[in-house]
């Protein structure tokens, strides 16, 4: 029963700082549930990200499967739960109001200064998947060869995932 309040309380917490999306969380929700918690390992964090990034809907659906991992489906629905329902509480309450107050100086001010720590977490989540996930040539030139084809957009994501999974298991194998 008390890992599960950590879990709801974790997961809750990070919610609140996903500022950006929830790529921005990546670095202190893998801090959190594989090394100080060790609900997942690092393998386990990244395979659930990228199934997370194959489902339609939020990224953010690892929790759900690493909720799962640690506490079954008990687990997973305390995971859902603590990280999407207060912000989209939160998010529905202060998107009513947020056209009205736009316009103001203070509003504007927080809009400008979010953007680049949105962005600065982002990468920071970049960084952490790339360094958990891309560990020999193989996945390095996977890697490499899946930014171009994204940063060209001759293929839609979730193609190019899942040609990164055939490509992956076929020379693994």
């Amino acid at each position: 029963m008390t890992d599960l309040l950590h879990l709801a309380a974790t997961f809750l917490w990070l919610s609140f700082i996903a500022v950006g999306g929830g790529l921005g969380v990546l670095p202190e929700m893998q801090r959190q549930v594989v090394t100080r918690y060790g609900w997942v390992t690092t393998r386990e964090f990244v395979d659930g990200y990228t199934l997370a990034q194959l489902t339609p809907g939020p990224s953010m659906l690892v929790a759900i499967f690493v909720g799962y991992r640690a506490h079954g489906f008990v687990g997973a629905l305390v995971a859902a739960t603590a990280m999407f329902m207060p912000t989209s509480l939160l998010t529905a309450l202060i998107a009513r109001r947020w056209e009205r107050l736009r316009s103001r100086p203070w509003a504007l001010a927080i809009e400008r200064a979010l953007a680049p720590v949105g962005i600065g977490l982002m990468a920071a989540g970049v960084y952490t998947l790339a360094r958990s996930a891309v560990h020999d040539w193989v996945t390095a030139a996977l890697a490499a060869a899946a930014a171009v084809v994204l940063a060209a957009r001759w293929l839609p994501p979730v193609l190019v995932v899942l040609a990164g999974g055939v490509v992956g298991w076929l020379v693994r194998s």
